[in-house]
């Protein structure tokens, strides 16, 4: 990663989508490939940092938006040791959209399956070592659960999550800790279906010196959210995930070399309320934020 003083730079008329690489103007407001912001690429570009791609995937309702929206907050808040601003107008919509809804006792909408749709996070991350100061980009898509499940059923279907998972030093894979307790072997095949999808992607990328070889492969954590409803989760995840996903355990064991296992929640109370038609919904009491930073902080720490 790069260090303190940073330049005022002029923003450029040209510049590659930061997820294929296409070259794109200021006139275009996305990439026509992948449906990238060109302003969040070139915002990217101007800025001239070590970019950290961290993809955060996961099953439908398992909770990305929230755990995205709750890590803006908590980096714009952090302190200067561990500190982070916004990039782009579609990180402070992310935000927005979480903090706002989580603040009216709501959960945010699911995110829509359709590209164009999708907020990307983009966080001017500031780390202090010593007396240095490093920074970086970081820079991760809020990806819908059913266009990932799409994906990685039909690869290629969605070119930016092939791309930015393909370019991620990081993945961050969200399993819902109460579905893994009480629906293990659903929860637990769909996980190993992404962690089989990132290690074909990344044992294939161009430009690997040996098909496995080791140095392209992406630091994984696993993180089991809502552990606020589920306390052997939050108590010792890494046991949580042999004994409730044993074969996403076992791949991940076996494929990546930098593994790490997460329990996170943010909501420190939920109730479920029954709506006039009869249907229920779960609401969060009063937020109580809990290892929301520490995965990227692993992520970062082990891929700067």
């Amino acid at each position: 990663m790069i260090s303190s003083n940073l330049p005022q730079r002029t923003k450029l008329v040209a510049f590659p989508c930061l997820c294929c690489d296409r070259r794109l103007t200021e006139r275009e407001q996305s990439c026509p490939d992948c449906e990238t912001p060109s302003s969040l690429s070139q915002a990217v570009a101007t800025r001239g940092e070590q970019n950290h791609f961290i993809s955060v995937l996961g099953a439908s309702n398992a909770g990305k938006t929230v755990y995205l929206g709750m890590l803006l907050d908590m980096l714009h808040k952090g302190p200067e040791s561990f500190h982070g601003i916004p990039g782009s107008s579609h990180t402070v919509d992310l935000q927005q959209q979480v903090i706002t809804a989580l603040e009216r006792r709501m959960f945010p909408e699911k995110t829509s399956a359709e590209a164009d749709t999708w907020n990307w996070l983009h966080c001017e991350i500031a780390r202090r070592s010593g007396n240095k100061i490093q920074h970086a980009d970081l820079i991760c898509p809020d990806f819908a659960g059913e266009a990932i499940a799409i994906e990685i059923s039909q690869p290629g279907l969605y070119p930016s999550i092939r791309e930015i998972v393909g370019k991620s030093s990081g993945v961050l894979i969200l399993c819902d800790s109460t579905s893994a307790r009480n629906r293990g072997a659903e929860e637990d095949l769909f996980a190993m279906k992404l962690a089989t999808y990132i290690s074909q992607l990344h044992q294939s990328t161009p430009g690997t010196r040996s098909r496995g070889s080791s140095d392209r492969l992406p630091a994984v954590g696993i993180i089991f959210t809502k552990s606020d409803d589920c306390p052997d989760a939050d108590a010792d995840p890494k046991k949580y995930a042999s004994n409730n996903t044993p074969r996403l355990y076992d791949f991940c064991r076996r494929s990546f070399p930098e593994l790490k296992f997460f329990a996170a929640a943010v909501a420190g109370n939920t109730a479920e309320v029954q709506g006039t038609h009869g249907s229920k919904t779960r609401i969060p009491l009063h937020l109580e934020p809990k290892g929301i930073l520490e995965p990227v902080q692993w992520i970062l720490q082990s891929k700067g």
